[in-house]
């Protein structure tokens, strides 16, 4: 794919992926923004991270700062470890409109990663470029009796819908919106080697806290 098929791709359906050998990752990432983030994403049994263990990971969102998120696969599991994407932004859409405004109500825990971030976020953001979630169930704490009754709603229904689910291959690139789509993958071997270089990208530049 080329850089504008993959782009468009992209702006239509929130997620595109490519061959490394067909487009520079750097290319692309450089035509989104800038990388506020670079991770290994393999099992570390020593690291406390989810997303370093070999549990699969239900939909959700990064941190809110992160515009959009690339994956470049460089090795990969034969078994587990399939990649799921759900378009969050669709499902919101289709709640009724009490839900909606009870979610947009809702402000969910976040880790402090950069300078100036707050404990917590709003799960729905309005403004002049549209419509953008912050997503993960399992920060969702302090929430009062409706917000919780509405949110666990909108959790069942990410939950029930079917996924796009596919296996990224060796060399390939999986990029998203990261305020749209919500993405997880399922479990993987106890002995996984699978390796991925996980981006993240913003259009503007955000210090890293020193820890």
């Amino acid at each position: 794919m080329s850089l504008d098929s993959v782009m468009q791709h992209l702006e239509r359906f929130g997620w595109a992926v490519f061959a490394s050998r067909d487009l520079e990752p750097e290319k692309l990432m450089g035509n989104l923004g800038i990388v506020i983030m670079e991770n290994d994403v393999s099992i570390d049994r020593q690291s406390r991270s989810l997303v370093r263990s070999n549990k699969a990971l239900p939909p959700h969102t990064d941190h809110h700062l992160v515009e959009h998120i690339l994956w470049y696969c460089h090795r990969q599991d034969d078994e587990g470890g399939e990649s799921i994407l759900v378009d969050g932004v669709k499902i919101f859409l289709k709640q009724n409109d009490h839900d909606k405004t009870i979610l947009k109500s809702i402000s969910l825990m976040e880790h402090c990663v950069f300078e100036g971030d707050l404990t917590h976020h709003p799960m729905v953001v309005e403004d002049e470029n549209g419509l953008s979630l912050y997503y993960s169930f399992w920060m969702a704490e302090g929430l009062s009796k409706i917000q919780k009754k509405v949110f666990d709603k909108f959790t069942k229904s990410v939950m029930e819908t079917k996924p796009i689910k596919f296996k990224l291959e060796q060399d390939n690139c999986l990029i998203i919106d990261n305020r749209r789509i919500f993405h997880g993958r399922t479990a993987l071997s106890e002995n996984s080697d699978r390796f991925l270089k996980r981006y993240w990208i913003s259009s503007s530049i955000h210090n890293k806290l020193d820890r």
